[in-house]
């Protein structure tokens, strides 16, 4: 052989092993890529999508510390004790998640809550949870005679934090919200009375609300006490003045009943019978984008749980300070009278954190 055939064979040799480790070299994988949380512009602002789902996810909440005083304990609206100062912290989370189905919005929303004023030592409880497709929904929430999904401003009483005596209480629902055109809206809900038998507590509202504001009615029955309720209100936006707002709402009861106005939220106890009737006004300004007040009054007519039954007026003032964003600076003072018994004064300055 030459040295010229040995040079060819021995580079073809060669060529041949560095083909065969070549075959088999490890190849490292490329990293999957990352999936950032995306942000979800569907429901508005604070929503993102639950990595690796068309589901939207909100959190949100607040915690706040105020610090009150009252006089005549037992009888002023807050019901704060007489003597020293009335201290409570609370915080709140909400879980809000939604996601479009063919039947509409699939949601859930669970309320975290605790709250420590000396008596309650900050337990942490499910304030509230429920789950709605459309405008089907069922779990445990306000009374539909307080709030509803579509109630816009025909919820709640007046524009303070407590809303003066407006009937409240939060309740197990099974209920349906419809929302047509013109601003129509309307409810229909069926309410645990926390009776074992067949028939639930009724509630229905109907409504219309617009850029002048809303009117709305609502009608209530009660299955336990065999009692009906009715409410009619008013939230009018006062031509040229931005951030001004009246609210009347009236309401009746035929008997003690859950949705009818009793004093600090109690129920009977008192053996008063008859019917209630109750007018609630109210009228805010937004005086400044940082600074807004509100002022309110209302008369009951009968109290069910005051021996004798008796009548009782009150009147309020709120001032709410937004000195940077998510930061409320807010103070209400609530008087009112009940005609058998001294007048009673109570209110809170309350600084709070939302997120």
């Amino acid at each position: 052989m030459t040295i010229k055939s040995l040079l060819i064979a021995s580079a073809a040799a060669l060529a041949t092993v560095s083909g065969a480790k070549a075959a088999d070299a490890v190849v490292a994988a490329e990293p999957e890529p990352m999936e950032y949380v995306r942000v979800c512009d569907a429901y508005g602002a604070g929503f993102f999508y639950i990595p690796g789902t068309e589901t939207c996810l909100a959190i949100s909440g607040y915690v706040w510390y105020q610090i009150g005083a009252g006089n005549n304990a037992g009888n002023n609206y807050h019901g704060f004790a007489a003597g020293g100062w009335n201290k409570s912290i609370r915080a709140r989370v909400n879980f809000d998640a939604r996601s479009e189905t063919d039947w509409g919005t699939l949601r859930s929303f669970i309320r975290l809550q605790s709250t420590w004023n000396g008596v309650g030592d900050g337990a942490v409880s499910a304030d509230q949870a429920w789950l709605s497709i459309g405008g089907l929904r069922m779990g445990y929430t306000e009374t539909a005679w307080i709030d509803t999904m579509n109630g816009g401003n025909s919820s709640w009483g007046s524009h303070s934090d407590g809303g003066l005596y407006a009937p409240y209480h939060q309740v197990a629902v099974l209920q349906y919200s419809f929302t047509g055109g013109n601003g129509l809206y309307a409810t229909i809900s069926l309410e645990d009375d926390n009776n074992n038998n067949w028939v639930p507590d009724v509630v229905g509202l109907v409504g219309i609300g617009q850029k002048w504001g809303d009117v709305w009615a609502r009608v209530a029955y009660d299955e336990s006490q065999a009692g009906f309720a009715a409410s009619l209100g008013l939230h009018l936006n006062i031509p040229n003045m931005e951030g001004t707002s009246l609210r009347v709402i009236g309401y009746y009861s035929s008997n003690d009943n859950i949705y009818a106005v009793n004093n600090w939220g109690g129920l009977g106890g008192a053996g008063v019978v008859g019917n209630q009737w109750s007018v609630l006004g109210s009228l805010y300004s937004q005086f400044t984008p940082t600074f807004g007040a509100s002022v309110g009054a209302q008369y009951v007519s009968r109290l069910y749980n005051v021996v004798g039954g008796p009548s009782m007026w009150a009147a309020e003032l709120n001032l709410v300070w937004t000195p940077v964003t998510n930061l409320e600076i807010r103070g209400e003072l609530v008087y009112s009278k009940i005609t058998t018994a001294p007048a009673a004064a109570s209110g809170f300055l309350r600084v709070t954190r939302y997120f």
